[in-house]
């Protein structure tokens, strides 16, 4: 293990609390060369707690628990990699709130758990396991081992995922006919693959055997118990039950009972509510009654699983770290590499925009309006409304706000985002806008005309041009800067003169102007002068290099024909 206490503060720092496969672990090393990689297994939750501050990304399996004491001490923690499908171990909700990315590894294990599960099958219907031990104790004894065929029996599939169709198709291959239950899958998506969709009450009573391969879930849709004594009492009088999802699916006292009483033929086992099982007395009676098959959590574990599942979460990891998305990230968007391309000058657009307005205007927001015109409407925006809000928030929330926890944020917030979408360009070939409804009207720095029919929205539009952000439109005048460094916005009659005064004292203050851009009104820029031939006005927007003094921004704005001055930095 490294010595922290000569690692540069900036060094990436990777732990890892459970056994994954050295695959893994090199690809680790090899693609962060300078980071620093640690593997500590066995930590308690109090040692875990005391060091995780110091880590940028934490890699576990099943045996530990990343609980939300932990979160709160993982000051530093940018991504959780769980090398396997279930994420039952991480505390998802506390992790999102904090901006934590969870990642797993979703097809990594397919094909080993569905194979144990036809493995588990197979014994249970032949006795295989109870057979085995007897002949080990030097006994023959036939004719209590008398099992079932499976061919032409009913397997229940209890959650059509990628493992649930998997098994489903190994056990086609054994003749036997498939039906399942998943609310979240096509009768017809099913039909094609030789499947029945069923309710979760008609699969029970109708199948010989019941598989589970769903995920254990909280809340108002809670998976937990989801087999139970109610459901147990509607299976088949002799049919058998497999469990290699998740531990805590299956009411295991209710099981205990139904098979105490020989309504069930007998269960396979691979995961349990409580694993180690310890000293549970229901689980210590589960696993040695003579009807149940079990194995401590193997479905997984196979060499090339573990291979997999490692460098998968491994090669998430790196990705994270090195600023782009992963492809499973449990708590945020899928959103593919290619699109986020596309989408990252337009996040680094809307994040900037929302800081923009923070500043101009400060004070609570309960909606925003957003929508979008061109070819970026066709996208999946979701990255670009988190992006928002975490300009929007940024300033006011101590939290980090990133896109894993934006919405979240949000509605902790109230505030509400209001989207609207359309392919047809405006005046740009892709253009954002941001309103604000706001009661009180404009603010002085860019504030529309009183009567003027804008009083009650606050206004910022934005596009992309050559690859960089720029703004486009600021309240009732329209612009166009890139939206970096200190930033002057002051007001000014539409008139001779303004450009120079403001220059002057800006060159007295020793301010170099990087760049700068007059806007004219929406209604100038139709019509120079008003019906009663009196000047406009126009916004100023002066780009300079370093913060310009209040002493300075007094003097710009004594004059009285120049006003909202407001200096901001993005």
């Amino acid at each position: 293990m490294t010595d922290t206490a000569e690692t540069p503060e900036n060094t990436i720092k990777i732990l890892i609390t459970d056994k994954v496969a050295p695959e893994g672990v090199e690809y680790l090393r090899a693609q962060l060369p300078d980071a620093q990689i640690d593997e500590r297994h066995g930590l308690s939750p109090e040692q875990l707690a005391a060091i995780i501050g110091d880590y940028h990304a934490l890699v576990v399996r099943s045996e530990t628990r990343v609980t939300a004491d932990i979160l709160a001490a993982a000051g530093n923690l940018k991504i959780v990699g769980r090398a396997g499908v279930g994420v039952d171990n991480i505390d998802t909700e506390t992790a999102t709130r904090r901006g934590i990315m969870v990642v797993n590894s979703p097809t990594g294990n397919i094909i080993a758990a569905a194979e144990h599960t036809i493995a588990l099958l197979l014994g249970l219907a032949r006795h295989v396991p109870a057979g085995n031990a007897s002949m080990k104790t030097g006994k023959w004894e036939r004719s209590k081992f008398m099992g079932v065929e499976l061919r032409n029996k009913v397997l229940g599939v209890i959650g059509l995922g990628k493992v649930g169709m998997a098994v489903a198709r190994r056990a086609q291959g054994l003749e036997m006919q498939i039906i399942a239950y998943d609310p979240f899958v096509a009768p017809e998506q099913a039909r094609k693959n030789g499947v029945t969709m069923l309710s979760l009450d008609e699969v029970l009573q109708q199948a010989d055997f019941v598989t589970l391969h769903t995920s254990l879930t909280s809340g108002p849709n809670s998976t937990r118990g989801l087999i139970s004594e109610r459901e147990l009492a509607l299976m088949k009088p002799g049919a058998r039950l497999i469990n290699c999802a998740r531990g805590g699916l299956i009411d295991e006292a209710a099981l205990l009972k139904a098979l105490n009483e020989n309504r069930l033929a007998g269960a396979a086992l691979d995961v349990f509510s409580q694993e180690p099982v310890g000293d549970s007395e229901i689980l210590k009676q589960l696993t040695a009654h003579e009807h149940v098959v079990v194995t401590p959590h193997l479905g997984a574990s196979t060499a090339e699983a573990q291979v997999s599942v490692a460098l998968d979460v491994a090669e998430q990891i790196v990705a994270v770290l090195q600023g782009e998305f992963p492809r499973a990230a449990v708590n945020a968007p899928l959103i593919l590499s290619e699109t986020m391309k596309i989408l990252q000058p337009y996040m680094d657009l809307l994040e900037k925009m929302g800081r923009l307005y923070t500043q101009l205007q400060p004070g609570p927001l309960s909606k925003v309006e957003l929508s979008y015109s061109g070819d970026i409407a066709s996208y999946d925006l979701r990255p670009l409304q988190a992006a928002l809000i975490k300009g929007l928030l940024e300033s006011v929330s101590e939290a980090h706000v990133n896109m894993i926890n934006a919405q979240v944020l949000a509605k902790e917030w109230g505030l509400e985002i209001v989207e609207q979408k359309s392919t047809t360009p405006e005046q740009f070939a892709n253009l954002v806008t941001l309103r604000v409804p706001n009661a009180n009207g404009y603010p002085s720095s860019f504030a529309g005309k009183p009567g003027s029919g804008d009083e009650t929205v606050e206004v910022l539009s934005g596009t992309v041009l050559h690859g960089e952000p720029r703004i486009v439109r600021v309240g009732r005048y329209w612009t166009e800067f890139e939206p970096e460094g200190y930033i002057l916005f002051c007001r000014n009659l539409d008139q001779p003169g303004m450009i120079g005064r403001v220059g002057t004292e800006l060159g007295k203050a020793n301010i170099n102007i990087r760049h700068m851009d007059v806007g004219p009104s929406v209604r100038s820029a139709r019509r120079r002068y008003d019906p009663g031939n009196r000047p406009d006005t126009a916004l100023m927007i002066v780009l300079v290099d370093d913060p310009i003094p209040d002493s300075t921004l007094d003097e710009i704005s004594k004059a009285g024909d120049i006003f909202g001055v407001t200096l901001v930095k993005l």
